[in-house]
């Protein structure tokens, strides 16, 4: 009876194993059975059979009903669009060029939509990817000169003429001594003056000092840490060799020594703490400050957003070192376009170490400025400059 019964258990696991096996394989025939038919470039894929894509300018009504056979198509209504093959059953509906200074370039068609364009004086702004607007040309005023043409989504900047320098709100004024843009003045001048960088400690001598008092306080916790396992296993195998009739006494004794270097062993990690940050406050305090304290981050972003043209901004922040996962990211979690450009920056100013307490170093402000020259666009990168940097330099200088 016991051989019958276990008998009959087997083989009721092996029926329940089998048809699991069954279960689980089924949704992998299904792909695999689809997986073998495979359509042309102009055709689509429809139960088990390839059906053909309507043509340009027309939109699927009914599908095709066996191989062989044509899909019903329709001809785009007026008011809509489709630019190439393809198995829709609606068309695109057209642009309208009915914002302010803007007019229709050419006519929607069935096959293209229609172009717009900003009148004389302005130039085509990118809102997000279907949304336009057209912005006015810059007017250049006394001591500046025009840069870039403001044409189709190209848009034009003011620069100083020769030996002059930017004052507030953008105009130039002739130079009239040694500063910034007026370097020309600074050859006749007797060379009394130490220059800006001269006065910051080299970086080298920085690290001279703070690398070794972090490698002495790593050496001393290394040192604690082992000389705690040490006394912990040497307590272990104390215990494991004292006799159960030893008194409490005879036990507590080993115990209270490794207590005592420990709190003295903490008492001088604190010290060296303490008078390692006494020195950092220090050096932070002799320390001159290059830009003002407090850039906050939104106010940095909304700037520049605003200075970037729309078409170059993936490009600006490729070379930043934002990755492709990352710029996709911020455009899928973002419907509006300037909301995903600030996640881009934001993702860029985190992974670059900036973003404490909401604040932009002055480190990343010039890599973003050299960026932007980089990609010729000068103008850009001297209004960056001019809104964040050269007040600074003025006063320093």
């Amino acid at each position: 009876m016991r051989h019958d019964s276990t008998s009959h258990r087997w083989t009721l696991h092996i029926i329940i194993i089998s048809l699991f096996l069954v279960l689980i394989s089924q949704p992998y025939a299904t792909v695999d059975a689809a997986a073998l038919v495979k359509c042309a470039e102009n055709e689509y894929y429809n139960l088990g059979f390839c059906c053909d894509k309507c043509h340009p300018g027309y939109k699927l009504k009914d599908k095709c009903l066996g191989q062989g056979q044509r899909s019903v198509c329709e001809k785009c209504e007026n008011g809509t669009y489709s630019p190439k093959s393809n198995f829709y059953d609606k068309c695109f509906s057209c642009k309208k060029c009915d914002k302010d200074n803007m007019v229709t370039m050419s006519d929607c068609t069935i096959t293209k939509n229609t172009e717009c364009k900003c009148l004389d004086g302005y130039y085509m702004k990118m809102l997000d990817d279907t949304t336009q607007e057209c912005k006015k040309c810059k007017t250049c005023g006394d001591g500046q000169l025009t840069a870039g043409n403001c044409t189709g989504e190209n848009y034009n900047h003011c620069i100083c003429k020769d030996k002059h320098y930017k004052v507030k709100n953008n105009l130039c004024e002739p130079c009239d001594e040694c500063r910034f843009g007026c370097e020309h003045l600074c050859k006749s001048e007797v060379p009394t003056r130490t220059p800006i960088h001269a006065t910051t400690p080299p970086s080298n001598t920085v690290s001279q000092i703070v690398v070794p008092i972090c490698a002495c306080i790593i050496a001393v916790l290394v040192g604690v840490f082992m000389l705690y396992e040490a006394i912990r296993l040497w307590r272990k195998r104390k215990r494991a060799s004292s006799n159960q009739s030893s008194s409490r006494d005879d036990k507590a004794k080993p115990e209270d020594e490794p207590m005592m270097v420990e709190v003295s062993s903490v008492t001088e990690i604190e010290d060296v703490s303490s008078s390692n940050q006494l020195y950092e406050t220090e050096l932070c305090r002799d320390l001159p400050d290059c830009v003002p304290r407090e850039i906050k981050i939104p106010e940095f972003f909304y700037f520049v957003l605003d200075e970037i043209p729309v078409g170059r901004f993936k490009e600006l922040v490729r070379r930043l070192g934002v990755s492709e996962p990352d710029i996709e990211r911020a455009e899928n979690d973002h419907r509006a376009c300037k909301d995903a450009q600030y996640q881009m920056l934001k993702v860029w100013s985190d992974r670059c170490g900036g973003g404490g307490n909401n604040i932009l170093s002055c480190h990343l402000i010039q890599m973003f400025i050299d960026t932007l020259r980089d990609m010729y666009l000068s103008s850009c990168a001297d209004s960056v400059e001019t809104k964040f940097l050269s007040q600074d330099r003025n006063i320093s200088q």
